[in-house]
């Protein structure tokens, strides 16, 4: 079997039909029966972003990124898609922020793309840069400084993924850096984390 962590990316939800609320929002244990139901190994949960662990037979990504958001936009009438990464992929993400040098870490953001663009949209994406923001493309990975903080920034995880035409899901650095426990199962979430709601990313 091989290990992959699995992003939740941001989305919409939809009305259901005939009912004017909306679905119950994901949840870290709502997630996990799906990843079971599709029969994956060994699930662990993040609550706090909805990331998850888990072992697979398939090596198909496409695949199981698209079973994966077909099963929660079922289970929770969301549009909210997932970046899948083999753990390889993430460790090797994770090791350096090539701004991490600019510095409060806070201000400091990775966006994993489902595959990797363009070098015309990479280059495009340069070319936004205003002195505030600052990104650096490696592969599937586009590492941020968000000088004056991402909440007040224009260039957020909508306008990577328009400008790269990529899907894509973002987490601050040290969201991403806390994940690296969960790929050595030493953060699994527990009865009262799991029923959380997790927020769109």
């Amino acid at each position: 079997m091989s290990g992959y962590l699995l992003l939740l990316r941001g989305g919409d939800y939809y009305t259901a039909p005939a009912l004017s609320q909306v679905m119950a929002p994901v949840t870290g244990e709502g997630l996990r029966g799906i990843l079971s139901y599709i029969g994956f190994k060994n699930v662990r949960i993040q609550p706090e972003t909805g990331d998850a662990a888990f072992e697979a037979i398939d090596n198909n990504r496409r695949k199981m990124e698209a079973e994966i958001g077909y099963e929660l936009k079922h289970a929770f009438r969301t549009d909210r898609g997932v970046v899948l990464l083999t753990q390889e992929e993430f460790r090797a993400m994770a090791a350096r922020h090539p701004l991490s040098d600019r510095g409060d870490e806070d201000k400091l953001f990775i966006t994993i793309l489902t595959h990797e663009p363009a070098r015309e949209d990479v280059a495009m994406l340069m070319e936004t840069m205003n002195g505030v923001d600052e990104h650096a493309v490696i592969g599937k990975a586009v590492y941020s400084y968000y000088g004056a903080g991402y909440e007040s920034s224009r260039r957020s995880t909508e306008f990577i993924e328009k400008v790269m035409k990529i899907q894509a899901a973002t987490r601050t650095w040290k969201a991403l850096r806390a994940l690296l426990g969960l790929l050595s199962n030493e953060k699994l979430d527990v009865d009262s984390g799991a029923r959380r709601s997790i927020p769109r990313q």
